[in-house]
């Protein structure tokens, strides 16, 4: 299926490795020229690396994400060398982890310059260029915490939902400039992340990795991590010609693990 995407420009964050990455990728097999945007160089190097063997355009910032200065000038370098900006993909580290007693009004302000001004600020200065060519795609990537709060991740649960919200408010008069909103929101994905959590984990339990990941996948209804690459290919469906109707919804891609119906 051709998604007609080729020649389109893209700007992801965190796509230096894990989820982010898997949407650059997936978006450069399509022919997307990619803007990859994380603070780690080295990690961000070798993913510029990998993706212009795919003979793409690929431009590489290294940047914070909840920097208003980065932000611009990201936009700005990304207009620079494509002339515009066709696909947003927010995308940030989650929020300090933690029940409501455990957080402070520093962790509060964090979570909000990360997680919810950042998005609130990429899209603003991304839509300029997308209403003047009426047409444009924007995925943030959320959590399942959107559908389903976890007591011990409450940043998450606070502020993953109010881009959903906020996402929601505006998808009907972006639609109108064939624009779209979308946000995906993950389960369990084998990313560096987990493979570093699980090893730590498993120290401290005193067990193998492997014994630990068994324990972990049980679990889950498809007793499996996913792959990253799953993610990204649904990205890119949200990205496509196919669904330029499909706007302000939150997906769920999380192998069955939530009980919601919604």
């Amino acid at each position: 299926m051709d998604f007609n995407l080729k020649g389109k420009a893209a700007i992801i964050g965190g796509s230096s490795k894990g989820l982010g990455k898997a949407c650059a990728m997936a978006l450069a097999r399509e022919g997307v020229n990619v803007v990859l945007c994380a603070r780690n160089k080295e990690s961000l190097l070798q993913t510029q690396r990998e993706i212009e063997a795919m003979a793409v355009q690929v431009l590489a910032i290294s940047a914070d994400m909840a920097n208003a200065e980065d932000n611009l000038r990201i936009v700005q370098e990304t207009v620079a060398r494509f002339g515009g900006v066709d696909i947003l993909v927010n995308n940030s580290g989650g929020p300090k982890p933690g029940t409501f007693r455990d957080i402070s009004e520093q962790d509060l302000d964090d979570a909000y310059q990360s997680v919810l001004k950042y998005n609130i600020r990429m899209i603003g200065l991304c839509l300029p260029y997308m209403e003047k060519n009426r047409w444009g795609r924007i995925i943030n990537i959320t959590s399942v915490t959107v559908k389903e709060p976890e007591p011990n991740m409450v940043l998450s649960n606070i502020f993953r939902v109010a881009v959903a919200s906020y996402a929601k408010t505006i998808s009907k008069e972006l639609i109108a400039n064939g624009i779209t909103i979308n946000n995906v929101a993950p389960g369990s994905f084998r990313t560096d992340r987990i493979t570093q959590l699980m090893e730590a984990r498993s120290k401290a339990a005193g067990i193998s990795v492997e014994a630990y990941e068994q324990q972990a996948i049980a679990k889950f209804p498809h007793k499996r991590y996913m792959d990253p690459q799953e993610l990204g290919d649904l990205v890119c469906y949200l990205c496509s010609d196919q669904a330029r109707s499909v706007t302000g919804t939150t997906l769920q891609i999380d192998g069955g693990l939530l009980n919601g119906l919604l």
